[in-house]
């Protein structure tokens, strides 16, 4: 990638992703000059963002040049590096996601990413990131395509099952957990995860300084592992003592892909969560905006995304580790079909990222992944392909799902609840 890059950020005007990625972008001076091309449909969030941009261009002076569009057809030439993270009523549609199931008698604790709240969430926006990808292959066809959208397993497997068109997707769970284990064992530690998206698992560790291994400290300190911050970890714990696995987050994604989850830990109130982080990332932009906030220590934070190691390589050609990174299964994890796109801890390079190798998943979690991977490709065939064949294997296949019937009931009730935003299935 060349210096001073041309990066088109679609999806900006999301609180969230606009204020994260504009922040490692202008803390960083190997972004000095850049283009950043901001899109969103909406124009009074994608100005937010904007006057973001110029205020943090005043406290840093990275000569970087911003840009606004509403279409990312007006965007995307000559771009560098595309990066989505797009939704279409968030809140509401997960909400719908989550209630929808409970009506016909399946429990479950989020919705999002598995279970049948990944099914309807993944037909909203496979087909959504995937348009977004055609008009990337067709008008900047060398660009980097950077995926934040959720469900990110799901929609890379799509890409890996009936786009071939490459995709890095990012997710910052690895990350989080390899900080908390660093804090409970007192000392920076990396790790070599693997499995799939919000169900990965760290396999081994070692100190980031010293290089010496940390793995047998890694798994006496589960059971260390504290409630916080409206998280738990009741659920990960049990996963531990049953398989030996240490996943590598909380209880609310890894409960997503066992019935058994409800058994250790309680549904999360997502409107309250969600609300709460809108409004503390909101009070932080007001606060930039009105330049009442101190920027240097802000500027200073390392956040947990790995966007910007990532293309700070590109750019450098001096490699990077990062935490994990969601890439096409070409024998990354043998145990899993290559058609899928897997977690793995990795490298960014100035020719792309390349992911660790691991062929040392225990037995049952391999079991346990390779069922979800044959969910997400009949996902992947409901959303490009219109399948509802497709989409009701998916859910009778899901150990969320408890019973055929439901799983009619259920694809019925999201077909009518989201046909808006849905496919046509036949």
């Amino acid at each position: 990638m060349r210096e001073a890059p041309k990066i088109v950020l679609i999806g900006a005007g999301s609180t969230s992703f606009g204020l994260t990625t504009l922040h490692d972008l202008y803390a960083d001076p190997v972004f000095t000059r850049a283009t950043i091309r901001l899109v969103d449909v909406e124009p009074a969030p994608l100005e937010r963002m904007a006057d973001l941009a110029a205020a943090l261009e005043a406290s840093t002076g990275r000569d970087i040049t911003v840009e606004r569009h509403v279409d990312r057809v007006d965007a995307l030439p000559g771009a560098d590096a595309v990066v989505v993270s797009v939704e279409v009523d968030r809140l509401n549609r997960w909400l719908l996601d989550f209630e929808i199931p409970r009506r016909h008698g399946v429990d479950h604790i989020y919705g999002e990413n598995g279970g049948p709240g990944g099914l309807s969430h993944s037909l909203r926006t496979v087909p959504l990131v995937a348009a977004i990808a055609r008009d990337v292959e067709r008008l900047a066809p060398d660009a980097l395509f950077v995926n934040f959208t959720n469900p990110e397993g799901r929609i890379c497997t799509a890409f890996r099952r009936h786009l071939d068109q490459p995709i890095v997707g990012l997710c910052h769970e690895v990350k989080i957990a390899n900080d908390r284990f660093s804090r409970l064992l007192g000392r920076r530690i990396e790790s070599r995860a693997a499995g799939l998206n919000h169900f990965t698992f760290l396999l081994e560790a070692w100190d980031g300084r010293t290089g010496a291994d940390v793995t047998s400290q890694l798994h006496d300190a589960v059971n260390g592992l504290e409630d916080g911050d409206g998280e738990t970890f009741a659920f990960v714990k049990h996963l531990h003592d049953r398989f030996g696995a240490i996943v590598a987050t909380s209880d609310s994604h890894a409960g997503e892909y066992f019935r058994s989850a409800t058994e250790y830990a309680e549904p999360l109130d997502i409107a309250g969560r969600q609300r709460a982080l809108r409004s503390m990332i909101d009070e932080v932009v007001d606060a930039i905006l009105a330049g009442t906030f101190d920027l240097p220590p802000f500027l200073a934070w390392v956040t947990d995304d790995a966007l910007r190691p990532i293309l700070r390589a590109a750019i450098s050609g001096e490699p990077e580790r990062v935490a994990s990174a969601i890439l096409p299964n070409d024998d990354l994890v043998p145990a899993l079909p290559r058609d899928s796109a897997v977690e793995v801890s990795a490298v960014a390079t100035a020719g792309g990222v390349v992911g660790d190798r691991s062929d040392d998943l225990p037995t049952g979690i391999a079991g346990a992944l390779h069922t979800e991977v044959t969910i997400q490709q009949l996902v992947a065939d409901a959303a490009l392909l219109g399948s509802r064949s497709a989409a009701l294997q998916a859910l009778e296949l899901d150990p969320v799902v408890n019973s055929a019937r439901a799983a009619e009931l259920i694809l019925a009730d999201y077909e009518s609840a989201h046909r808006d935003l849905w496919p046509a299935l036949h």
